[in-house]
């Protein structure tokens, strides 16, 4: 928790903490999924090149209806409410994992089980990340697995649902659980059933309905995205992506092991802290048969990233089926070299994970970059922090902002906001274009990191240039210029909004 109090305040949160900050702010107050952040995402914004909405509703995007259940929450704490849910639900899961297996294993071995949970990438990356709705999956995972093994219906049918409301695709999750029911728990099978047959018909229903009556950007981005090298045209939504697959095993096949480094890679990763075991384990193929599936055949960079979010859909059956395979192989504990080894496994996959940096999260301790040196001190996050502070205080807190991913964290409680330098125009609730009042940029955040990174380094150019044609137009007029952070205001305001009266572009450096 500490650390992701550190985040918010050293300005390592970005935009996906805004954008459902945002999202529950809206909720809370009475506009459920309503969010100006998603929509610069929608597939009108990025591929259609229209301009972000006012009253887009995230739900075309991602059906997170369990997570609105934190609105009330961000009422109270407002920021802070989104890293204490997403810590708090990620340990809640680990402490169902230790139940489960301290009533199977050895004490000795169910706490080593759980300290591997506790001390894994793919716990501690998504732990560390900005806020997302993927943080329930290996709590509820958990539960309905536990409900399986004791037979507690009432348990298997709150915390199945629960998991469908996830997310759209939390389905995936929910049927490689019917299967591992299914085929390795005799007494439970027909409930296994149960489980696969309506998570396949809530994912379609979802996917095929409820989603694309809101906006089609699962279709025209998402799934392009991900499986667009596999399915021509996937306007059909998911039910033809599954056709396609099930037309063309050979091409899922290659895709699945393509490319072979990085798909043992991430293999091996996710197995290091339970010492591989998975890779052993039955049971574990069957619980995490879905989502790898769909991990080891999609597409893009986030695919195979053990620290990142969407490998939370793994831990489940990653963990519970290591804690069966014990069960069933307990005389292997009493080896003195296996726990030498497994210590020593806990030890690197830990160090890999700490010294990687996952999402820039330990950048106050562990370097950016090692070669070149770029480290960013603990005193100089805390400098760039006060000075964009200042400059928050500038803008008024209904108005309309435009902002740079740094900072949309620190203004993602109102109705309208969206991402500069992409765009300062939206679109109001009667659909008509409106220029925001307000555009903060902070191009002296990205100053240390520039030189060496090239995204940075693009993105600092670009709010650069942006900055200088707003400030060079008859729309605004520049407001604050400090300490690299940059406030711009739109010039048909009415005066006496802000305590500053405008300052000498020639005054400022990033305008030159």
């Amino acid at each position: 928790m500490s650390i992701q109090a550190w985040r918010l305040e050293s300005l390592s949160a970005t935009y996906d903490q805004a954008l459902f900050l945002q999202e529950l702010w809206s909720t809370a107050q009475g506009r459920p999924f309503e969010s100006s952040l998603s929509s610069v995402l929608s597939a009108a914004v990025k591929v259609g090149g229209e301009l972000p909405s006012v009253s887009y509703l995230h739900l075309g995007q991602h059906a997170n209806f369990l997570t609105l259940l934190i609105a009330p929450l961000v009422l109270l704490l407002g920021s802070w409410a989104l890293p204490l849910v997403q810590v708090s639900l990620l340990t809640a899961a680990g402490l169902v994992l230790w139940r489960i297996a301290a009533r199977r294993l050895p004490e000795s071995l169910a706490i080593r089980i759980t300290a591997a949970y506790y001390l894994s990438g793919a716990v501690i990356g998504p732990a560390l990340e900005n806020f997302h709705d993927l943080i329930w999956f290996p709590l509820l995972g958990f539960l309905v697995v536990e409900a399986l093994l004791e037979q507690h219906n009432r348990q298997l049918v709150l915390a199945a649902v629960m998991l469908l409301l996830v997310r759209e695709d939390s389905g995936l999750v929910l049927f490689s659980l019917g299967l591992w029911a299914l085929v390795r728990q005799p007494a439970a099978r027909w409930k296994g059933v149960g489980l696969m047959a309506v998570s396949f018909f809530w994912v379609l229903m979802v996917t095929g309905w409820i989603q694309p009556a809101v906006d089609s950007s699962l279709s025209d981005r998402f799934l392009q995205e991900k499986f667009g090298h596999l399915v021509d045209d996937v306007s059909g939504g998911t039910l033809s992506v599954l056709v396609a697959m099930l037309r063309h095993p050979l091409a899922v096949l290659q895709a699945i092991v393509s490319p072979p480094g990085a798909t043992l890679g991430f293999l091996l990763a996710l197995s290091l802290p339970l010492l591989l075991i998975p890779l052993l384990s039955v049971d574990s193929a069957l619980l995490v048969a879905v989502p790898l599936l769909i991990a080891l055949v999609s597409q893009g960079r986030s695919a195979l990233s053990v620290t990142l979010r969407y490998v939370l859909a793994l831990v489940p059956g990653l963990y519970l089926g290591s804690v069966l395979w014990w069960q069933r192989h307990a005389s292997v504990w009493t080896m003195p070299w296996i726990r030498r080894c497994w210590f020593g496994a806990l030890a690197l996959g830990l160090t890999l994970t700490l010294v990687a940096n996952p999402h820039r999260s330990l950048s106050a301790l562990v370097p950016d970059s090692f070669s070149p040196w770029v480290h960013v001190s603990p005193s100089a996050m805390l400098e760039r922090r006060a000075a964009l502070r200042e400059a928050v205080a500038l803008i008024p807190e209904q108005a309309s902002v435009s902002a740079d991913t740094s900072v949309l964290p620190w203004l993602a409680q109102r109705e309208v906001l969206i991402r500069f330098p992409k765009s300062t125009q939206y679109l109001d609730r009667g659909g008509e274009p409106q220029l925001v009042d307000w555009v903060v940029a902070f191009p002296g955040y990205y100053t240390p990191l520039a030189p060496v990174f090239k995204l940075e380094r693009n993105l600092q150019r670009s709010i650069g240039r942006k900055l200088s044609k707003l400030v060079a137009s008859d729309n605004y007029q520049l407001m604050h210029c400090h300490r690299g952070a940059v406030v711009l205001k739109r010039i048909s305001i009415q005066a006496g909004t802000s305590a500053e009266a405008a300052i000498d572009p020639r005054s400022c450096s990033w305008l030159n």
